[in-house]
């Protein structure tokens, strides 16, 4: 299984290797077209504090209206990830959104619809360990020449009855040790439990869902463990509604 702790440690320092990258890096600016032209010559995204105004991509819709995405992108297995970004809407002096440096995204531009799809660590292999999936998508798109937003969860998070059954069983089963007296490897197990509860809580298991929320106060996580956690809390909430 692979270091968590390594993980957690590139994903939360990650920001600054990234700002040094960029430092000496000269974009060149990918046009992504649906149909038409863009109805503005814009080279460069609304000032920020998070992103250089030097534009990655331009997404030109079939109404004319551009969005400029600057920040920070790399190969990962042939495929493209960004992460720290920023969305710029041609002819508006203020940013869209920002996206921070500790998450990752697939963009996909198709039938006039910009998707942001965020990668999240999740239990969802064949043995219900880790892997990288896609968690939600949000989708950006005009409708009567407005910007919409909308996100949605990815339906294939969600376990059978019998991973449900096997995480719950796990949890039960478990001899609690907190974090600050427990070795790196049980950590490590600890923490895939978690996100095994979360996945069984967002497929519809009101236990899966308690034993999550107990989790915390049992195995008292800290540090970037605690972050991780918390955020898998919002994860929860957001799958909920």
């Amino acid at each position: 299984m692979k270091n968590l702790y390594l993980l957690l440690f590139l994903l939360f320092v990650g920001c600054a290797t990234k700002q040094q990258q960029k430092m000496g890096q000269i974009a060149e600016l990918e046009k992504v077209v649906s149909t038409g032209v863009s109805e503005a010559d814009c080279d460069k995204c609304s000032a920020s504090d998070y992103a250089e105004s030097e534009p990655d991509t331009a997404f030109i819709f079939s109404n004319g209206s551009e969005l400029l995405l600057c920040g920070y992108s790399e190969l990962k297995d042939g495929r493209k990830i960004y992460s720290e970004f920023v969305l710029s809407e041609c002819g508006k002096d203020s940013i869209v959104d920002f996206w921070s440096a500790v998450e990752e995204y697939e963009i996909l531009f198709e039938q006039d619809t910009l998707h942001l799809q965020k990668l999240e660590l999740l239990a969802l292999d064949n043995n219900r360990e880790f892997v990288k999936k896609k968690w939600l998508t949000e989708s950006l798109y005009y409708e009567n020449g407005e910007l919409k937003r909308t996100k949605k969860l990815n339906p294939e998070v969600k376990y059978s009855q019998r991973q449900t059954d096997q995480s719950l069983q796990e949890y039960e089963s478990t001899h609690w040790k907190t974090q600050i007296e427990a070795s790196e490897e049980y950590t490590e197990a600890k923490m895939e439990l978690a996100n095994r509860l979360l996945i069984a809580a967002v497929s519809g298991s009101e236990k899966a869902e308690l034993y999550f929320k107990e989790f915390y106060s049992k195995f008292k996580p800290d540090g970037a463990y605690a972050e991780w956690y918390h955020e898998m809390a919002d994860m929860l909430e957001f799958a909920k509604k």
